[in-house]
């Protein structure tokens, strides 16, 4: 029967994989949970009541993100494959990184700080301050103060 032996090398590097695709993983779900946290955040600001409507949906995300973190990192699983098989049988030096599962990571981190940006913003206070600047522009001594200025101020 042939065993198969793995070097000290080889099992560091496939420690140093596994890693890396836990960090990836691991920073998804917290993105995703602080984004989670942002929106309970807003809803309560807002007086919006949290359903469990909401919490679906964000377990929804959560279970599609992974899914394509998961198919991202079948890819890698090939080139990583591929890549020790190049090393081992024709000795070439190629980097052996869980690179698509990474850069997915990455861009769906991206999205989830994208929304966390967006749930900070409160749209009331864009109404609020469209408000006291409509209020202002309508108030008389604001109007009249707008026409000495302008006699003030050279023509060209």
């Amino acid at each position: 029967m042939n065993e198969l032996n793995f070097s000290s090398v080889t099992m560091a590097g496939i420690f140093w994989l596994l890693g890396l695709l836990l960090v990836d993983y691991v920073a998804v779900l917290v993105a995703v949970v602080i984004d989670l946290r942002s929106g309970t955040l807003k809803a309560r600001r807002n007086g919006v009541p949290r359903t469990s409507g909401g919490y679906r949906r964000t377990v929804d995300k959560l279970s599609r993100y992974f899914i394509t973190l998961m198919a991202l990192t079948v890819i890698d699983a090939m080139l990583v494959v591929s890549a020790m098989l190049l090393r081992s049988t024709m000795g070439w030096s190629v980097p052996v990184f869980p690179l698509f599962t990474t850069l997915g990571a990455v861009c769906l981190t991206l999205i989830e700080a994208k929304s966390v940006m967006e749930n900070s913003q409160s749209k009331t206070d864009y109404t609020s301050a469209a408000d006291a600047v409509a209020g202002l522009l309508a108030d008389k001594s604001f109007r009249a103060l707008i026409d000495a200025l302008r006699d003030v101020i050279p023509k060209k």
